[in-house]
């Protein structure tokens, strides 16, 4: 098993510090070992402000994980002429969302990303692969565990077809570090699907949006619950996963390191 320093620098972030700018969406640059892996293009409006300030030059990353196709993932594509992109099938495909006594609103990948995303080279992720030594893509993660993973997400604007993401997925590192885009999927049923695939891996790490933000208490306890019996260490909580989820599992998990990476900061052992 390889074990390497990891440095994930935090590019795109709901929240943000002057200079800094925020909108809602998510980008990572993770380097680890010797790979740069820009992992999701935020919504594509401040990409490259907040990477200009930070000294990272985009026409330098070739290299790009897409978690799911939501626009707020998927954006920034526009940004890039000539790259690998890692995604599951489909992540192109129509998403909506019908919150009640709300328009409708498109949450696809925009038309610009789409545009650019067709000339790239694309490898589709069908299934748990070996990305690089030591760094595994998911593909899309099977819905076993039961909990509620659901969402105002339809695959058409009248809200008729239930849409599960099933584009969504996650990388995992070899020395236990779990990095989500917005884990649509649930985090149980992701570490479950790590855990079938690579039971010598023991996540002790999750870094990103967990999706939370409308969780009941119900699902909040059993999703702490789960996190203690696996004995996750840390959480760098971020994007979609909602302040009373952050608040509960502080409560619940007085033991393990929880941080709120902003837009900016750089995520490492030391960090928090």
């Amino acid at each position: 098993m390889m074990t390497c320093e990891f440095k994930i620098t935090v590019i795109v972030e709901n929240t943000a510090e002057p200079p800094f700018q925020a909108e809602h969406g998510v980008s990572l640059l993770i380097e680890y070992g010797k790979r740069r892996i820009l992992f999701d293009c935020g919504a594509g409006g401040v990409l490259a402000y907040n990477a200009e300030l930070l000294g990272i030059e985009l026409d330098d990353l070739s290299t790009i994980v897409l978690s799911h196709g939501h626009n707020d993932h998927t954006g920034g594509i526009s940004l890039f002429k000539q790259c690998e992109i890692w995604c599951a099938t489909n992540v192109e495909a129509p998403h909506y969302s019908l919150h009640h006594g709300q328009p409708v609103h498109n949450i696809s990948m925009p038309d610009t990303a789409l545009a650019s995303f067709n000339q790239q080279i694309i490898h589709r992720v069908q299934a748990f692969t070996e990305f690089d030594t030591g760094i595994w893509l998911t593909g899309p993660i099977p819905r076993l565990s039961g909990e509620d993973t659901g969402g105002p997400f339809y695959c058409d604007p009248d809200g008729i077809c239930k849409d599960s993401i099933p584009d969504e997925q996650a990388m995992l590192l070899d020395d236990g570090i779990l990095i989500q885009g917005c884990c649509h999927s649930g985090i149980i049923n992701t570490m479950e699907y790590c855990h079938r695939e690579h039971p010598e891996i023991a996540v002790h790490t999750v870094i990103g949006g967990l999706h939370l933000l409308h969780a009941d208490e119900e699902r909040l306890y059993r999703t702490a619950e789960y996190l203690r019996q696996t004995k996750v260490e840390r959480l760098y909580l971020m994007h979609c996963t909602g302040d009373n989820a952050v608040e509960f599992f502080r409560k619940s998990l007085p033991y393990c390191k929880i941080c709120t990476p902003h837009t900016g900061d750089i995520i490492s052992p030391s960090f928090c």
